[in-house]
């Protein structure tokens, strides 16, 4: 075999290689693309409490993708000063509820939280009537993944519903 064909095929092996450990690492963090959001009635402060479980690198990824910025969640002396803002204006995008058919819009964008390679993003949105119908639709990172999944899960007093949301259903009303 030529010397010269001999270092190309190790060099063509050893970036195949590379690139295979690099997409396997990848796939390794998180090969499910999926989100769950947690939305509980509070009675004390009349107003429900909305916890959204989202993969850090999805969400900067995502949010990079509609502001131009690169957020770093949770990244220390990299994330960006105005990094709320910018978590808020992407799940008020993505996230809407509506109960009995008026939609809750008063949002208080409560903070975030880091868990291992996820963050909670956690929203606050007063409601003093009775819930009969709660309207949902989660888009959260379906504008990035076509296998998306976002798993709803509400609690209203003691009943509980779920909602399971993908690209060709991203909305649904629960009844209560």
């Amino acid at each position: 075999m030529n010397p010269a064909h001999s270092k190309i095929t190790t060099f063509c092996i050893i970036i195949i290689a590379l690139w295979n450990c690099h997409t396997a690492s990848i796939y390794a963090r998180h090969p499910i693309h999926a989100t769950v959001t947690s939305i509980e009635y509070n009675t004390k402060t009349k107003g429900f409490e909305v916890s959204c479980k989202i993969f850090a690198d999805d969400l900067e990824e995502a949010v990079k993708r509609a502001t131009g910025t690169q957020a770093y969640i949770g990244s220390g002396a990299k994330e960006v000063k105005n990094v709320n803002v910018l978590l808020e204006q992407y799940l008020r995008k993505h996230l809407r509820l509506e109960v009995d058919g008026k939609p809750l819009t008063n949002w208080t964008f409560v903070g975030k939280e880091l868990e291992g390679e996820a963050v909670w993003c956690y929203v606050e949105l007063p409601h003093t009537v009775a819930v009969k119908r709660l309207f949902i639709e989660n888009t959260i990172l379906m504008e990035m993944y076509d296998d998306q999944t976002n798993l709803v899960n509400v609690q209203i007093g003691s009943t509980r519903r779920s909602a399971l949301l993908r690209k060709n259903k991203q909305m649904e009303t629960l009844e209560f």
